[in-house]
């Protein structure tokens, strides 16, 4: 009977933490919230550092467009010219790049981010659940635990 009791005190810790991790990624790869900016344009990445400066590009999408942001200037690329999007290599505080190749002038780009993806904003998530929704055939890799 103390064998049994010790058996189920072993496990029952282990199932738990493996429920809940489980549980943050569900969360994660499905969108509840969505923050927005003030143009209601949805804001998917951030500067990982603080030495990123101003000259780093912002990104942002709406329901047909990734938007590109460079101070005063913004491209626009619709959601049907994305081809791919799927994690880098690169990791800057525990944060990994995301890629996303696309086709501009018939000439294929790639273009690197790191997003604001957390448990309370969603905006990355849904990105890539619109651009799914806008165009099937584009090769879109899902959030997992290991490429966050």
């Amino acid at each position: 009977m103390r064998e049994i009791v010790n058996l189920v005190l072993a496990v029952l810790p282990l199932a738990v933490f493996i429920l809940l991790i489980r549980w943050a990624i569900k969360k994660l790869r499905n969108p509840t919230r969505i923050v927005t900016d003030d143009s209601g344009l949805k804001k998917i990445s951030s500067n990982p550092s603080i030495f990123g400066g101003a000259w780093r590009k912002s990104y942002y999408f709406d329901e047909q467009n990734l938007y590109e942001a460079h101070k005063n200037s913004r491209s626009q690329i619709p959601f049907s010219d994305i081809l791919a999007i799927k994690p880098g290599y690169t990791v800057i505080n525990n944060r990994r790049n995301w890629s996303v190749i696309y086709r501009a002038h018939g000439r294929e780009k790639q273009l690197q981010f790191y997003p604001n993806l957390t448990l309370f904003n969603h905006n990355f998530s849904a990105f890539l659940l619109a651009v799914k929704q806008a165009n099937p055939q584009a090769q879109i890799k899902e959030i997992g635990f290991f490429n966050l």
